[in-house]
């Protein structure tokens, strides 16, 4: 592939979808209606308040654009802080429709592409591209195909023949930086607190260490050269110490510290 776009998105409950669900009363708070929609959904599992992909609002979405000889070209959110959900889906789509990358992502399979596709229909917006690239053998769709798309957190554990791992876990494995202070279950606790910017920061820094992951493997899977490897951690490198400092201060820390417990 001539480029791989590595994405991660951020999402809380949609409030608006939740009262047509669980018909709560129009005077009721969007915060109030998120917190029954989690509810509502713990105790239909018995066990977790993750809402199915259709009932995700997307609030940030972030990418890695990395081009063959292992340059990161682009890293960071899409967007402003400030754009509707649907402005933020449809950069996405507009990103995969003019680049016809291959996607890269950690359980995006299951996740992060299917909501970004429900989010999409429910703002009308039309991307037939997306459908026809790669046709008629591989498509962003097709599962079992690492030509188009590769979510890491499938694919590396046999497509479930194996135990699943967290992006924290293999972080470990790899040892770069994994999660930094925020979680995605205080997602919804930054969004009420108008804290858009800390999220899109946290996007950001899952999409490196999804980035410094799939360098692991693409290498481990013979797409990058020792050489081409090591241009994407000395990439991802530049970007960390010479990013802005409220971005990337807690990502070069911890990094740091990694390193230092090598030496």
């Amino acid at each position: 592939m001539p480029y791989w776009l590595v994405f991660d998105i951020e999402t809380i409950p949609d409030a608006t979808l939740g009262r047509r669900w669980l018909g709560a009363k129009a005077g009721e708070s969007d915060a109030g209606v998120r917190q029954a929609m989690l509810a509502a959904r713990r105790e239909e599992t018995g066990h977790s308040d993750f809402l199915k992909p259709p009932f995700h609002q997307v609030v940030a979405i972030a990418a890695a654009l990395i081009d063959e000889t292992g340059d990161i070209r682009r890293l960071g959110p899409l967007g402003q802080a400030s754009d509707a959900e649907a402005e933020l889906v449809r950069h996405f789509f507009r990103i995969v429709e003019e680049v016809k990358p291959c996607l890269v992502g950690w359980n995006s399979a299951a996740f992060d592409l299917p909501t970004l596709i429900y989010r999409a229909m429910r703002h009308e917006i039309a991307v037939p591209l997306f459908y026809r690239i790669g046709e008629p053998y591989h498509s962003y769709r097709k599962r079992y195909d690492e030509a188009l798309h590769l979510d890491l957190m499938d694919l590396l554990s046999g497509y479930g023949a194996s135990a699943r791992v967290s992006l924290e876990e293999a972080a470990l494995l790899v040892n770069v930086p994994g999660k930094l202070g925020v979680d995605g279950h205080q997602v919804i606790e930054l969004y009420e607190a108008g804290d858009l910017e800390r999220i899109r920061h946290y996007c950001t820094h899952d999409v490196l260490t999804t980035t410094l992951v799939f360098a692991a493997y693409a290498y481990h899977r013979g797409w990058l050269t020792e050489e081409t490897r090591d241009r994407l951690w000395l990439s991802a490198r530049r970007w960390v110490w010479e990013g802005p400092e409220e971005v990337w201060a807690p990502f070069r820390a911890a990094w740091d510290r990694l390193r230092a417990r090598e030496l």
